[in-house]
């Protein structure tokens, strides 16, 4: 038993930092519609590079959306994306934005001019792994400039 504690602590760190290898290398909006006054139902293209020789599923995927450093938004996914080794896959990954306080958007709109879009971040986080072994991955700070000027094409449509 105390052999395998010892073996796990050693193996454990090295699984950890494999799955800091899987990148995300690109994000599209495929589609955008209103869910409620506060949410927003989104699907997103998300491609993947999953270096590793086994599938990787990951799961529990949240976020928050940032305006200069305050959180405005929350981000919620059930989705669960299965990874192919040793690859870049595109996934669909179904999200929902619901903005934290209720009068954000009457507050923009007051303001009169566009938001600044170079202000909004996005942190986000999920769990990866494949069978017990489960890690928790991050991103913060990604920029949300390109997918508002996605969102906008997909708008018009």
């Amino acid at each position: 038993m105390f052999l395998l504690a010892v073996l796990a602590a050693l193996f454990l760190p090295s699984c950890a930092e494999r799955y800091k290898d899987i990148k995300v290398t690109g994000v599209r909006l495929e589609s955008l519609r209103p869910s409620s006054l506060r949410s927003v139902d989104a699907v997103l293209l998300v491609d993947v590079d999953n270096p590793l020789r086994s599938k990787v599923k990951v799961k529990k995927m949240m976020g928050a959306v940032f305006q200069n450093s305050k959180q405005i938004a929350t981000l919620t996914s059930d989705d669960e994306v299965e990874l192919a080794p040793r690859c870049v896959s595109t996934n669909r990954i179904k999200v929902r934005a619901t903005v934290d306080n209720a009068m954000f958007f009457f507050e923009q709109f007051q303001k009169g001019a566009r938001p600044n879009y170079k202000e909004f971040t996005v942190d986000f986080s999920a769990v990866a792994g494949s069978g017990l072994f489960q890690f928790p991955m991050e991103k913060k700070n990604m920029p949300v400039e390109e997918l508002v000027r996605q969102a906008r094409a997909v708008w018009k449509k």
